[in-house]
């Protein structure tokens, strides 16, 4: 009995049922019915059946060494085997069938092929260890104090106050990649083959091997990138493909600023202000003596030029692990100027009202906050 187009996708899905025991009863008597009918099939349940369930074992080295032989042979037999049932009379009828046994013999070693791979996928998996959470390192700085960290592939991180930085043990892959929340130094070791790249809330930063500043907390509407050396690649999260090279002293800020929002959309009744973003490249900024204020931290240094007292304070807070709370509003909006090198808070804030350009008072309450008036 010769087995039709629909028979045959019929007993192939059945098998493939019976494989997965997902088979009912009334099927499991069809597929029996259609292999009676059509014993060549038998080959295939034998070769699925066998296969199927040694898929679930572990293979050893050797295991799978066994299998793929095994298979070997039996494919170059079943290529070759010229024993194919003689027919008195080569009838068209039995020519059909004939045929029909030499495609069912290349179907089956096509099988037996695909479930030898399977197998040999499924042993070099067994050798590749899974990733494990704690191959993943933390490093967190408290405020009012900094920290200095030498990752895996020898590059140099200074972290600021109220910072934190996830690396990895090793750095393996294409990428050499960290998460920063907070301020960081980073001095890449170069390897061209293995770019660097720091993660933040704001955007990501790609390097081979440079000298390079990030601050970008969480509690700040803004985050910036400054270059002392070598050259990176800043993309933008809310905006993936505006890249922005900088070449040494640039810098990029990046902003969030409210929006215009659109008749009828309002915090109130969407949940969210709206806000654009908004970017500036310039050049770093440098006191009268040259020194670098976006770096200025890394040597226990603070230098600001022309920044609000808002920013400042910002810097302030995290520098000495200190409150900083304005009853004046208008006191944000001051520009300052001022470098220091060991101050106390107090002493800076005495400097900046020493100055003569601004004009405000502080105290400190029971909770040892700032007030600024």
């Amino acid at each position: 009995m010769d087995i039709n187009q629909k028979e045959n996708d019929r007993l192939w899905y059945l098998l493939a049922r019976k494989m997965a025991n997902e088979i009912t009863a009334a099927e499991n008597k069809e597929l029996i019915t259609l292999l009676q009918a059509n014993p060549d099939a038998l080959y295939a349940q034998e070769v699925l059946s066998q296969q199927w369930h040694d898929g679930y074992k572990k293979f050893s080295s050797k295991d799978a060494d066994d299998a793929f032989n095994k298979h070997q042979l039996r494919m170059q037999k079943a290529i070759n085997d010229d024993t194919i049932p003689e027919y008195e009379n080569n009838t068209r009828e039995n020519l059909q069938r004939k045929g029909m046994i030499i495609l069912w013999r290349y179907v089956f070693v096509a099988a037996a092929c695909i479930l030898v791979a399977l197998i040999w996928f499924k042993w070099n998996n067994q050798l590749k260890p899974p990733a494990k959470v704690e191959d993943l390192q933390q490093l967190v700085t408290q405020y009012g104090s900094k920290s200095q960290l030498i990752l895996p592939d020898g590059t140099k991180v200074w972290l600021n106050g109220g910072s934190t930085l996830d690396y990895p043990k090793q750095f393996s892959g294409l990428l050499r990649e960290v998460t920063l929340e907070g301020e960081a130094f980073f001095d890449v070791t170069e390897n061209k083959q293995q770019p660097f790249l720091v993660h933040t809330k704001t955007f990501t930063v790609k390097v081979l091997g440079t000298a390079f500043n990030i601050r970008a907390y969480n509690d700040e509407d803004s985050a910036s990138a400054s270059l002392i050396r070598g050259s990176v690649e800043v993309e933008l999260n809310a905006r993936k493909n505006n890249k922005v090279l900088l070449r040494p002293n640039e810098k990029l800020v990046v902003s969030a600023l409210p929006a215009i929002a659109e008749p009828g959309e309002t915090a109130a009744n969407t949940g969210v202000t709206p806000s654009v973003v908004e970017v500036k490249k310039s050049l770093v900024t440098t006191d009268r003596f040259n020194t670098v204020a976006e770096t200025a931290w890394v040597d226990n240094k603070l230098v600001f030029k022309n920044k609000s007292f808002k920013q400042i304070a910002l810097v302030l807070e995290k520098w000495f692990a200190v409150e900083i709370d304005f009853k004046n509003e208008n006191r944000k909006k001051l520009n300052l100027s001022g470098t220091f090198d060991g101050e106390n808070l107090d002493e800076i804030l005495k400097a900046f009202m020493e100055t003569g350009a601004s004009t405000f008072s502080y105290k400190k309450d029971t909770t040892g906050a700032i007030i600024i008036y």
